[in-house]
């Protein structure tokens, strides 16, 4: 696994963690079962809190990405393919969400954005 974080985007360390394992468990880059490094040893190669890497540990469990299994680490859990989707379709709109407000107070109307959406695609 490989986890970064930017201290200086104004996303928080923790939510950083949390959307990159949970990108990678819904895009199946990291499988059901797979192990999660400890906490202090991802506390410690990205030179964050302990306490930063178990809340993002703590809200993947949470949200169901993660399972912990006391004395054997934390492990990717498995997601059925509804539960997936729902995940998948809530990340997507939230993140168009922002980009049509964003196109809006910029004075982008919805063909132009349309089109700068297909040209990336």
């Amino acid at each position: 696994m490989n986890l970064s974080v930017n201290p200086n985007d104004k996303t928080p360390i923790y939510r950083q963690l949390y959307e990159q394992i949970a990108s990678d468990v819904l895009s199946g880059a990291l499988a059901p079962g797979t192990p999660l490094p400890p906490i202090r040893t991802v506390s410690r190669e990205l030179g964050v809190s302990m306490i930063t890497v178990r809340s993002a540990w703590e809200m993947l469990e949470r949200d169901g990405y993660l399972l912990t299994r006391a004395g054997s680490g934390c492990f990717v859990a498995p997601i059925n393919e509804t539960h997936r989707q729902t995940k998948v379709d809530e990340r997507l709109s939230a993140a168009v969400d922002a980009l049509v407000q964003d196109a809006k107070s910029l004075g982008v109307d919805k063909d132009a954005l349309l089109e700068m959406i297909r040209d990336r695609f």
